[in-house]
């Protein structure tokens, strides 16, 4: 015989589960994604975070150890910089994608395949567009209202000679748009999503952690990620998969990487 609630109790509805058939979560075990540490959730973006940065003072302390400000080779601090920032991610990602398989996750989280690629694709585009606009505009608007200083954005490109430029072209267009969205759009969006049974506080809560992820570059590209993020989080809400925000990612970082 099981023993009666005590007094006052009331039961708690678990979350509704957000993810529809189409879905790359949809079914994966719910207990897998509602995991109650919460440590977890922010950890990783965290420690992506961390390898860049940790990328960046190897490649100065490397480059510049004994020497004089002076005599700093800044290409080869350069090259240095992007070689170890992929070096890192990927072993960033292995470590990942280790803890996910023990939790029966790695395959969702991973699973970048279109189910249906022109139309996911053209989702990416159209949305691209669409952030773009957003995002030009919400910088125009919040710039002048913060104590920011005007400080140009530096040329990633003007620097490192011809290697230093596919480093970064590998880097940033191709690397960064896949890491970041395994990370923000396949592991910490659903996993909001899961815990809190909808979509609009996990998109724009994943879109302020992908803004703070680039507060190192600057305020404004803080802002405009921001945006971007949102958008992208409504892309991997649409269809259901990462491919439409990866192309949006990437076309993103590509028509950057063209107007510097």
């Amino acid at each position: 015989m099981s023993t009666p609630p005590p007094p006052g109790y009331r039961k708690v509805p678990s979350p509704i589960w957000p993810f529809e058939p189409h879905d790359v979560m949809f079914d994966v075990a719910p207990e897998a994604l509602r995991d109650s540490r919460l440590f977890w959730v922010f950890f990783w973006p965290a420690l992506s975070l961390l390898t860049g940065m940790t990328a960046l003072y190897f490649a100065t302390t490397l480059n510049a150890f004994g020497l004089a400000p002076e005599e700093i080779n800044h290409d080869a601090v350069f090259r240095s910089y992007y070689a170890l920032l992929m070096a890192s991610e990927i072993g960033f990602l292995w470590w990942f994608a280790s803890w996910l398989k023990s939790r029966q996750l790695a395959a969702a989280v991973f699973d970048i395949r279109p189910a249906r690629f022109g139309i996911e694709t053209g989702y990416g585009l159209v949305l691209f567009g669409m952030s773009f606009i957003f995002a030009i505009a919400a910088v125009d608007m919040l710039l002048p209202l913060l104590p920011v200083p005007d400080v140009p954005t530096p040329d990633r490109f003007n620097g490192g000679g011809l290697t230093g430029t596919l480093l970064v072209a590998a880097s940033v267009i191709i690397f960064a748009p896949l890491v970041e969205e395994i990370i923000m759009r396949g592991w910490l969006l659903p996993k909001l999503a899961a815990r809190m049974g909808g979509w609009i506080w996990p998109i724009l809560l994943s879109a302020g952690g992908f803004g703070l992820m680039h507060i190192l570059v600057d305020v404004p590209t803080m802002i405009y990620a921001t945006v971007l993020g949102i958008f992208a989080g409504l892309a991997r809400r649409l269809t259901g998969r990462l491919w439409a925000p990866i192309v949006l990612h990437f076309v993103n970082n590509l028509v950057a990487s063209l107007s510097f």
